[in-house]
């Protein structure tokens, strides 16, 4: 019969490995000015492929402004719109992240 204690190390260490899995895909987003444009780079923190994957702006409100995909380098570049807006990467399975307005440098 195994002892208690070997049983618990044995259930933390697999309740870890599940930890590390369920974060190992999370997505990654840095938005910043180049020149006249604003410059969005995303990916995933496990180094998975993220082009074709779609990038919104959108209003205060939620509303669209306008989308587009990454490219084959992970980015996608758009003119800023006038006022406050918020750039979302949509990484799939509920893996969203979002960057805002004010949040970008120039």
């Amino acid at each position: 019969m195994k002892p208690i204690h070997g049983l618990r190390s044995t259930a933390i260490a697999v309740l870890l490995a599940m930890c590390q899995t369920a974060f190992a895909h999370a997505p990654v987003l840095d938005c910043f000015f180049e020149q006249e444009t604003v410059k969005c780079e995303a990916g995933f923190s496990d180094g998975s492929a993220a082009a074709g994957r779609k990038i919104q702006v959108r209003d205060p409100s939620g509303r669209v402004l306008f989308e587009g995909v990454l490219d084959k380098t992970h980015t996608y570049a758009f003119a800023p719109p006038a006022g406050i807006y918020s750039v979302v990467f949509l990484g799939g399975d509920g893996h969203d992240v979002t960057f805002h307005s004010s949040d970008i440098t120039k």
